[in-house]
């Protein structure tokens, strides 16, 4: 016989943990679904965990878990819950690619099988492909709470699933040039005097730097939109010296409000009367709990008119000391609880529309991230592009801004995971993502920190940040010999700008991965299925980055059929597995044959005081002798490039000559100069001309390269130059 109704409301489904309970009124909603990925071998996907690229079958661990959680030091090679949730997962095959959504904020936990194993499916797959072993990976989801809602993306390729996933769910967003710079931060910058020293000594030391950052101690008494009177007496004049250098700061807000009668923002949204703004207890109460601040409250951004009010506190009327060069950092809004169940906020919480905690935990974050990024909407009349990190993220949060991996640790192991976590963001929909470099916590070797620079210089989001425990470890403090390696790497990322901003500019029309895995662009070469280690940056870079200490001999795996060329040598490769003499300088990137890549190689102290500089072309031929290449131009700083304020520039190599044209949806925006061409691959001289015009060119036949320079051409213009 069946339970009714009534008899299933009187049942107790109370449950406790440790000192915490969880009433549970509503009592078991769970959902689940099996899902078989018939003739595939591998699935990625399901971040954010500290474990391998390819997802291992879990028959003989814990499910991997998707339930957004303050972690401390996370463990590695784990499927436990980090800062964020994504429940998609992409399957692989030589011949095909699918990927598969299950759309559900409530706690989730995931089981996988990997099987040759002949299922009915299986058996009839054999017997119409005359196959005697039908690979099949089952997997199990499974949500606390929710409704089923599934989408299927059935590619064939991975770039056709990437552009399915982003017509359902949208493409990233384009961020400012300063975003995709160099951060420095740290918890926390002592003071005005402290944060202008050290923007002083990367001028001293000659070091590109676009961000500062402040962690909650700049704030009066964890008071956030707030300034500490002493140690920041005159905020604006602080933020019009780094201004005046093209750079900018980040200050953290977090979601809690320190319960405070005597504050003003408190008791507006505790009074608020047009909604409740903050999170609901079981019983109707706002709720109370422990962060940074001691006893706080918690602002219900799932709330549309609660998200209004958190957006208009970023007006500069409000957020006192603030300007246009001030951004955002949200942390802790997993929600992060300090006495709450798993550090975490109650189930049974309420929140807007009787929604109870259960149902949205793991999409909290996503909508505070979103509000955040609609007040600096707001305070620019939507005029200048936002900035907002965050920590925990959903579904959508792409569209928002960058997240990073949380709090690491200053280890080998926690670099050399880096890049599989951020690999699975990327194939999981999330391009603008980076891991802190240095580790959070603890303090690198010396040897470690460069090589950590090394790797983050070619990763989408790029900051340096360190726990308020550890020693300093600005680039200037480990010698004048480290000094200049760090300054290398970073010279390098400041190098590439146009070329990764133009990587940017495709994700935010079809959300196409920055940081990709070799099998993405290779799908048909299973051997690369469970690289790891190497990764390509956008389309046309490879990276095979040092991540061993005392490292001198290193494995590169270029992946064909194409040829490759060193960057910095112009050594040019033939596909295959390769071992390379490695030295602390040594910083392995790749250009794929057949690509061209835009560059500026006149570096200054931050990426706006570099508009203005001319361009270096680096055209890599393919064995076909052809390459291509494209460039996207734009302020940098506006939505402007929404009224055709823009340039989308196709570059191609091909019947000895190179041409430039507008890309069909190009707008118009006037770009700085070509001042050099380098086309690598040619084993003799050429001469060049452009309209007929003879140009100056040097073959260098230790490079098989030649150079042109000052070509007189602009790379927002339509031009050919011919080679004979």
């Amino acid at each position: 016989m069946g339970i009714s109704a009534e008899e299933l409301a009187k049942m107790d489904w109370e449950e406790s943990f440790n000192s915490h309970h969880d009433s549970n009124p509503r009592g078991p909603r769970a959902i689940s679904l099996d899902v078989t990925f018939v003739g595939f071998d591998k699935l990625y996907g399901l971040p954010e965990h500290a474990d391998t690229l390819a997802l291992k079958g879990t028959g003989n661990t814990d499910p991997y878990r998707l339930y957004n959680l303050d972690v401390f030091e996370y463990e590695l090679d784990n499927p436990m819950a980090l800062y964020g949730a994504i429940p998609y997962v992409h399957a692989l095959s030589a011949k095909r690619s699918v990927g598969m959504m299950w759309l559900n904020a409530a706690e989730t936990w995931v089981d996988i099988n990997y099987s040759n194993e002949k299922s009915i499916v299986g058996r009839v797959l054999s017997s119409i492909l005359s196959s005697d072993e039908v690979s099949r990976v089952d997997t199990h989801f499974m949500s606390e709470s929710g409704l089923l809602d599934l989408f299927l993306f059935l590619g064939p390729s991975p770039k056709d699933v990437t552009k399915q996933y982003s017509n359902v769910f949208g493409p990233s967003y384009l961020p400012p040039m300063f975003a995709i710079s160099y951060h420095q931060c740290r918890w926390n910058y002592n003071d005005q005097k402290d944060v202008l020293g050290v923007d002083a000594n990367f001028d001293k030391y000659d070091i590109p730097m676009d961000v500062i950052w402040l962690d909650i101690e700049h704030t009066n008494g964890k008071r956030y939109f707030s300034w500490d009177g002493r140690k920041f007496p005159d905020s604006k004049a602080m933020l019009s010296a780094l201004a005046d250098k093209g750079r900018n700061m980040v200050t953290i807000i977090d979601p809690h409000i320190k319960v405070d009668k005597n504050w003003d923002l408190y008791t507006a949204g505790r009074d608020h009367v047009s909604c409740g703004i903050y999170v609901k207890n079981k019983d109707g109460g706002n709720f109370e709990g422990h962060c940074w601040p001691g006893t706080s409250s918690w602002v219900d951004y799932t709330s549309p008119c609660a998200r209004q009010w958190w957006a208009e506190q970023f007006a500069y009327d409000k957020y006192q000391g603030s300007s246009p060069t001030l951004f955002t950092w949200n942390d802790m809004n997993e929600p992060s609880v300090f006495n709450g169940p798993e550090v975490s906020m109650p189930k049974d919480n309420l929140h807007a529309e009787n929604w109870e905690h259960r149902d949205v935990h793991n999409i909290y974050g996503y909508y505070m991230h979103r509000a955040t990024r609609d007040g600096q909407l707001y305070r620019s009349q939507n005029t200048a592009r936002p900035f907002v990190l965050s920590r925990a993220f959903f579904v959508g949060s792409h569209r928002i801004g960058p997240i990073w991996t949380g709090d690491n640790h200053a280890s080998w192991e926690h670099l050399r995971m880096s890049i599989p976590m951020l690999l699975s963001l990327n194939i999981a929909g999330y391009p603008f993502v980076g891991a802190d470099v240095g580790g959070f916590f603890g303090n690198p070797p010396t040897e470690l920190l460069v090589r950590w620079y090394q790797v983050g210089v070619l990763q989408p989001f790029l900051r340096a940040h360190a726990h308020i425990d550890t020693r300093r470890r600005e680039p200037w403090l480990f010698g004048e010999e480290n000094t200049a390696l760090i300054r290398d790497a970073l010279i390098l990322r400041y190098q590439l700008l146009p070329y990764i901003y133009t990587q940017f500019y495709k994700a935010s029309v079809d959300n196409s991965p920055i940081m990709r895995p070799l099998w993405y662009d290779h799908p048909e070469d299973t051997s690369l299925y469970t690289n790891q280690v190497e990764f390509q940056l956008g389309d046309s870079l490879l990276s095979s980055p040092v991540l061993e200490s005392n490292e001198k001999s290193h494995v590169v795996v270029l992946p064909g059929p194409q040829v490759w060329y060193d960057y910095h040598s112009y050594t040019k490769y033939s596909p295959g597995t390769m071992h390379i003499s490695v030295k602390m300088s040594s910083i392995p990137l790749y250009i794929k044959g057949g690509s061209i890549v835009v560059t500026k190689m006149r570096v200054r102290r931050s990426s706006q005081l570099m508009e203005s500089d001319p361009y270096t072309l680096i055209v890599a031929l393919s064995t076909q002798g052809d390459a291509k290449g494209e460039a996207y131009i734009d302020d940098g700083k506006t939505f402007e490039y929404k009224n055709n304020k823009f340039s989308h520039q196709l570059l191609n190599f091909s019947n000895n000559k190179l041409s430039c044209r507008r890309a069909a949806d190009s707008g118009q925006y006037d770009s700085p100069a070509v001042e050099r061409i380098v086309i690598l691959g040619l084993n003799s001289p050429v001469s060049a001309s452009l309209n007929g015009s003879p140009l100056v060119s040097t073959f260098d036949k230790t490079k098989s390269s030649v150079t042109i320079k000052k070509p007189n051409v602009v790379l927002s213009g339509e031009w050919d130059i011919d080679f004979s």
